[in-house]
């Protein structure tokens, strides 16, 4: 059950997704710079998440490891693979995925639309990842993914250093119940970018 918790890290931005009214972001876990916070959800049952956390290097090179979909298996939490099925630009992409989960609870599938912004300006990369239910036919033995949608932020704070924000909301779809995967929602986001923050520390050792 904990594995769908993966989308989380890979579907945040100076756009806020808009939140119910009166919620606040309550801090849910913080650990080696990784802060998660969650929010109760106008769109779906399932909390909305939010993480932040400081990388080493430039905007270049954690676009390229934004952009690089079938490595995601090497960084992204429970993902078994990702392949790119469109390609529009450098930047923009629409790319499947599937999700391990333990058994017997059935794998996840997604196709998402990706794109990538860089503002030379103000030195800051901004990504949305939109899920696409209906792009093509769902495959008998996986559930496919009803809603997701995400915005990364990432503002360059020093020559070699990096602040990211993201933020997300999600039903992972099926019948796992909601309160199951809110109680461990902090589990797919750290392992997410802290895997992350590893690949952009041996870029710039």
């Amino acid at each position: 059950m904990k594995a769908l918790l993966v989308f989380i890290g890979l579907f945040s931005s100076v756009m806020v997704l808009p939140g119910p009214s009166g919620a606040v972001w309550e801090l849910a876990k913080e650990k080696d710079g990784i802060k998660v916070f969650t929010r109760r959800s106008d769109f779906s049952k399932f909390d909305d998440i939010k993480i932040e956390t400081d990388l080493v290097g430039n905007l270049s090179q954690v676009a390229k490891i934004l952009l690089d979909v079938e490595k995601y298996p090497e960084w992204a939490y429970a993902t078994k693979s990702a392949t790119v099925v469109q390609r529009m630009s450098n930047n923009e992409l629409i790319y499947y995925s599937e999700i391990k989960t333990p058994w017997p609870v059935s794998n996840r599938d997604f196709y998402a639309h990706t794109k990538i912004t860089i503002d030379s300006a103000t030195r800051s990369l901004t990504l949305l990842s939109e899920g696409m239910k209906d792009f093509r036919p769902e495959h008998k033995d996986l559930v496919r993914i009803p809603f997701s949608k995400g915005f990364w932020t990432i503002s360059t704070t020093s020559n070699k250093s990096l602040h990211l924000e993201y933020e997300l909301q999600i039903n992972p779809g099926g019948s796992v119940p909601a309160w199951v995967i809110n109680m461990f929602i902090t589990k797919g986001p750290l392992e997410t970018f802290s895997n992350l923050k590893q690949k952009m520390q041996l870029l710039n050792k």
